[in-house]
């Protein structure tokens, strides 16, 4: 029986390689609103169109997670599925899957359904996955599956620094002259998602290299969960790559691996945005 793996679009994977005939894997598209316009976060939608968008339009944009439904049809396949959200205090995404999988289970008791909650976006959804991939393709059973996923997303960390701040100006978490000041500035917010799955910012810092040195200096204090490092950036190769070169300097026989962001990670993150899963 075939395994399915499913995860929304906020994990920045496209494809997961090596698993024919052991698992198929697919990812479910949030939706954004910008002014008048819908974006459906596919494999055809224009992170760039998406950026210019939000930098044109003052008006306050609107994300949509995945319906119940949606997360349904992808379940209903046979054999067990694992399925990742985003983190459930951001999303309703998490409860929209958990939905689904009530709903096939009060039809079929035993249908293996596991729905993990990232509690973060990008980098630590997509190392869940991939940790997903490795449990399966060793042969494990989905009850093994399931635990090792669950501490996996306890003990994952996540570090983002952003660039432009339009998304908390247009929500109000930032007031319109302090962004303006901080993005002219060239200043970035650091912030972390914390063990509950929430914002919390660390510090305002200027200048790109002042800005690796205090991600590194975090990473350091919080400790790696394992021997990779993931970094999702947002139009941002330069500064992901000086990341990931400063990382390998301090962390002896880490892996890197750099990601570009899909169009709700481009949305949150924002131009240059970087989101670091360690």
């Amino acid at each position: 029986m075939i395994w399915h793996i499913v995860g929304d679009t906020s994990c920045d994977l496209f494809t997961l390689d090596g698993g024919e005939g052991v698992f198929d894997f697919a990812t479910i598209p949030f939706t954004i609103r910008i002014a008048d316009k819908e974006y459906i976060d596919d494999e055809s939608v224009s992170t760039e169109e998406i950026l210019k968008a939000n930098e044109t339009h003052s008006d306050i944009a609107q994300t949509a997670c995945p319906s119940p439904e949606a997360w349904r049809e992808k379940f209903a396949a046979p054999g067990p599925v694992v399925a990742f959200t985003i983190s459930s205090a951001l999303s309703g995404s998490y409860n929209s899957a958990c939905a689904a999988r009530r709903m096939l289970q009060e039809e079929d008791p035993g249908k293996q359904i596991a729905v993990i909650d990232s509690r973060a976006t990008g980098p630590e959804e997509a190392m869940l996955i991939m940790k997903a991939r490795e449990l399966i393709l060793a042969g494990k059973s989905f009850e093994e599956v399931e635990a090792a996923l669950v501490k996996a997303a306890a003990d994952i960390h996540e570090i983002f620094a952003l660039a432009s701040y339009r998304n908390l100006i247009k929500n109000g978490r930032l007031s319109r002259l302090k962004g303006f000041i901080a993005g002219h500035l060239g200043i970035w917010g650091i912030g972390i998602a914390s063990d509950e799955g929430e914002i919390a910012m660390r510090g305002m810092i200027r200048g790109d290299r002042i800005m690796v040195r205090f991600m590194v200096e975090e990473i350091k204090k919080i400790g790696l969960a394992g021997k990779e490092v993931w970094i999702s950036h947002c139009k941002n190769p330069e500064c992901a790559a000086l990341l990931k070169k400063q990382l390998e300097s301090v962390f002896e026989g880490i892996r890197v691996i750099l990601l570009e962001t899909r169009g709700l990670d481009s949305f949150y993150a924002e131009r240059r945005g970087l989101i670091v899963g360690f």
